[in-house]
């Protein structure tokens, strides 16, 4: 190899080193790479059902596409079902809860929702719909909106 193409292929090498660890530096600042632009990971969702008070769930949007959602009344069961990407910026989910009265099994919260992704904040939002289903039956339908934002890690402070 001639010294040109030596010198050549160097920069080259020293021109993508650079970009690598530029782009590794802004993936960091941000908060790590592995979730920007991502749906994937452990949310705290604030469900406002039309006319009723908020309530406040926590989600996990996992790689396979698959949420697993908790609510706090424990008359209903920890909540599993399917997301899927329907746009840029925009995901359709459904997931099923089981519904009990004290441990005695009533039916399902069918659970499903579009919503928007906005990777600047974290954030996501749109309309959701929940059936009350008993017997095979929806009984009552339970319709509003979600706002979430993303649960990070954070760092470890000292205890008094």
């Amino acid at each position: 190899m001639t010294i040109k193409k030596t010198l050549a292929a160097f920069a080259i090498t020293v021109v993508i080193a650079v970009l690598m660890a530029v782009a590794g530096t802004q993936l960091n600042a941000r908060g790590g790479g592995h979730r920007l632009h991502s749906w994937r990971g452990s949310w705290e969702v604030t469900v406002m059902p039309t006319g009723g008070d908020p309530i406040i769930d926590f989600s996990t949007m996992t790689e396979g596409g698959g949420p697993v959602s908790t609510d706090p009344d424990p008359n209903v069961s920890t909540g599993i079902g399917t997301w899927e990407k329907i746009g840029p910026n925009r995901f359709a989910v459904t997931f099923v809860h089981f519904l009990s009265d004290q441990g005695a099994p009533l039916g399902t919260l069918k659970v499903r929702a579009e919503v928007s992704l906005d990777y600047q904040t974290d954030t996501f939002s749109g309309p959701f719909r929940t059936d009350v289903v008993i017997g095979g039956n929806v009984v009552q339908s339970i319709c509003g909106t979600v706002q979430a934002r993303r649960i990070s890690a954070e760092p470890l402070e000292a205890c008094p």
